[in-house]
């Protein structure tokens, strides 16, 4: 499907033959020019309509990838598409037709092979090393350059402007939003906090359900006759905020007909790593040396692996063979995306997408970092806690997910062994099967 151009939104063009490993090949492409350089993607089924769209999207248009199974013969052609030099053309094609493609080249500027058969590996010959090279030698810039060096501030309109108009990267409800900032401003009201839940009362149902649970009340059920204005009384305004935020995201980001990603075992995990997070930090299970909001953390904890559901909502071929590498391996999801180039790992693109929706430093921060040994930030380490627990107890996004404690992370929380297992033992005992009832009514 080709895109419409809105103001500054810049493309890569791709010109695809049908065919399954043209199909392979596109979607890897699409997945490292959105992640990596935050171009939207333009596809042309031939040379004539690609033709087309470069002329009706002159200067937009950074470069163009020909997926063909056969050599593109044509001077005038070859030409046109990187046109006249001023951008890189990459021509993707068997290997047994790459020499007659470099020949029909020969006087081409600004063109770049790879074969097939090389796409995929770990070599300067792949696909990603070639388009990468091509593209930052030309000064298009990769977004993941900066991510850990630039401020905040900066940071988030450089994403937003590059970013905005990808429509691989969800954005969050508006509502979702508002409850943020209501959550976040300690003069707001539960009155004011229901006015706005109000608005939606398919999830006012839901969030009912939920907020009812003992796993949030502690009260056996007690709750039932409460009101929904009751129930922010007397949890508060920061807590059924978040949970508001929780059950319309679970019910907001829709899956694609062609995903089979898993969304049950998904929010099941993301679920638990929020609400083992708020029970370690609430409980004091963990040494914390500063305060944590709670809306950081729990935000931090929900999301922290949202960017492997944009991986399999969008980029499910991508997905899958990330997972057959990681079961190859016998390592973490993380790991396989390390061993496989990195193209954008899950924690990048949730990085990315926290930092489209303006959702904070700080649950960025843990989103982005939350497989990270080396991180310093106590709500960085409480997220790479909860979320290792979350595992343990069977509540991986992967059946069988073994969990990867860091051991400088459990020394710098305060937790050895002993305690690690009591913290397991207590968590089987009181949370999991409260956490699988809470998604199925989310859901």
């Amino acid at each position: 499907m080709t895109e419409k151009a809105t103001v500054n939104q810049e493309f890569g063009l791709i010109v695809l033959e049908q065919g399954k490993p043209q199909q392979a090949l596109a979607k890897f492409l699409n997945l490292l020019l959105n992640y990596q350089y935050g171009l939207s993607i333009m596809v042309a089924p031939d040379l004539k309509k690609a033709a087309s769209l470069l002329a009706e999207n002159s200067g937009r248009i950074r470069c163009v990838c020909s997926i063909q199974s056969d050599v593109i013969n044509s001077e005038i052609a070859i030409k046109g598409l990187s046109m006249m030099g001023k951008i890189p053309l990459f021509l993707v094609l068997p290997t047994s037709k790459l020499g007659l493609q470099r020949m029909a080249c020969a006087e081409a500027e600004s063109v770049f092979f790879c074969a097939w058969e090389r796409a995929f590996t770990q070599t300067d010959a792949s696909l990603q090393h070639v388009v990468c090279a091509a593209l930052e030698q030309r000064g298009i810039g990769n977004l993941f350059a900066d991510l850990d060096t630039v401020p905040y501030p900066v940071l988030q309109q450089q994403v937003d402007r590059r970013l905005r108009s990808l429509n691989t990267l969800p954005t969050l409800p508006e509502i979702v939003m508002r409850i943020m900032r209501l959550v976040n401003d300690p003069k707001t009201t539960p009155e004011e906090l229901d006015k706005v839940l109000c608005m939606d009362p398919a999830i006012v149902m839901k969030l009912l359900q939920v907020m009812r649970s003992p796993v949030f009340t502690g009260t056996g059920g007690r709750t039932a006759k409460w009101t929904l204005k009751e129930i922010i009384t007397r949890l508060g305004v920061k807590k059924v905020g978040a949970i508001a935020q929780q059950v319309k995201m679970i019910n907001s980001l829709v899956k694609p007909e062609e995903s089979k990603f898993d969304m049950k075992r998904f929010w099941e995990h993301s679920v638990g790593c929020a609400i083992i997070a708020d029970k370690l930090y609430t409980e004091h299970h963990v040494r914390i040396k500063a305060e944590i909001e709670f809306n950081d953390y729990w935000i931090g904890s929900l999301l922290h692996d949202v960017g492997k559901l944009v991986i399999g909502f969008f980029f499910w071929d991508w997905f899958v063979r990330v997972e057959e590498h990681r079961k190859e391996t016998g390592g973490s999801f993380r790991s396989a995306e390390h061993d496989l180039g990195d193209v954008a790992s899950h924690e990048r693109i949730g990085q990315l997408m926290l930092l489209n929706n303006d959702m904070g430093e700080d649950s960025v921060s843990a989103v982005a970092n939350h497989h990270e040994a080396a991180a310093e930030a106590d709500l960085v380490r409480l997220v790479h806690l909860a979320n290792n627990l979350s595992k343990d107890l069977g509540l991986g996004y992967f059946p069988g997910e073994e969990p990867e404690y860091d051991a400088d992370v459990l020394k710098a929380l305060a937790i050895d062994e002993g305690k690690l297992q009591a913290l397991r033992d207590q968590l089987a005992a009181e949370v999991v099967d409260e956490i699988k009832a809470m998604v199925d009514q989310c859901m």
